[in-house]
Formats: C-alpha cells, sequence, structure tokens
C-alpha cells in the first residue's frame, strides 16, 4: 500500500463544496461527497430526517448532483426509488452528475430514462453495474468498474 502524497487525489479537495465525513490526519479532505442543498452533508452522511426531507422533495425527472458521494445499495435505492414514475415504474431522471461517486452496490439504470445530461465520469463501481441507453439528451461519462 502506498501513502498519497502532497496534490495527489487523497489530499487534493474536490471542486465542489464537499461532506468531509471521516477526516483525519492522514485524509484531511474526508469525504469528497457533495453537499445537499444547504445541508453541510453529502447524500450518504446527512442525518435520517434530512436525508428523508431531501429525498421527499425530488420526484421523477427530477435533476440530482451526487458528485463523489459514495453509494451503498439501500442509499442507491433509496434514491433511486423517489425517481420512479409512478406511470410507467421506470426510473426517470432529468440531469444526473454522479462524477467520481463511488458505487459499492450493483448500480441497475436498466429502466431509468435520463432526459438530460448524465455524467459518471471518474465514477467507480466495486459491484455490477449496467445500463440501457435511455439518454435522448445526455452524454457518457467514464466510469471505471472494480467488480463483476
Amino acid at each position: 500500500m502506498t501513502t498519497a502524497g502532497p496534490g495527489s487525489p487523497a489530499t487534493t479537495p474536490p471542486s465542489w463544496p464537499h461532506c468531509g465525513q471521516d477526516a483525519t490526519p492522514a485524509d484531511s479532505v474526508g469525504c469528497r461527497g457533495i453537499n445537499v442543498g444547504s445541508y453541510a452533508a453529502c447524500l450518504a452522511h446527512l442525518q435520517e430526517n434530512d436525508r428523508a426531507a431531501y429525498l421527499a422533495a425530488l420526484s421523477p425527472g427530477a435533476d440530482i448532483d451526487h458528485r463523489g458521494t459514495p453509494f451503498t445499495s439501500e442509499l442507491l435505492g433509496q434514491l433511486l426509488a423517489v425517481l420512479r414514475d409512478p406511470d410507467t415504474g421506470h426510473i426517470h431522471i432529468g440531469d444526473a452528475n454522479f462524477e467520481a461517486a463511488s458505487l459499492s452496490c450493483d448500480a441497475r439504470f436498466d429502466e431509468a430514462t435520463f432526459s438530460g445530461d448524465a455524467g459518471f465520469p471518474k465514477a467507480t463501481f466495486s459491484a455490477a453495474a449496467s445500463s440501457a441507453d435511455h439518454r435522448p439528451h445526455g452524454r457518457r461519462g467514464h466510469a471505471t468498474s472494480t467488480g463483476k
């Protein structure tokens, strides 16, 4: 295992206002997940009632920005559930930014429609990821799969 040097990704903060949860002397940046709305935490580190309020404010077709956010299966499921269109049963997302997000779960976007730009540059997937091309206007990002 190597230690990150000055200016490396472990010590360089992201360009967006980020959570910083679990910062240590060795990792002064902490969690790189973008702060959600007016909260000082990313979706993964929001208090339960704040997360519930954020998710309740979303609806199918909403724009979402979860750059740098670490996703578990449960968290991704909660997010996608509120974006599911009750008429079609499919997930509908406007613009989606998952730059540098970390998805440690099966990320299934097979039934998702992106009606805006969908970006996953530098996102990492440690389990299976799938997506049908349901992006009428979206752009593809670059993602890295470290799993199946």
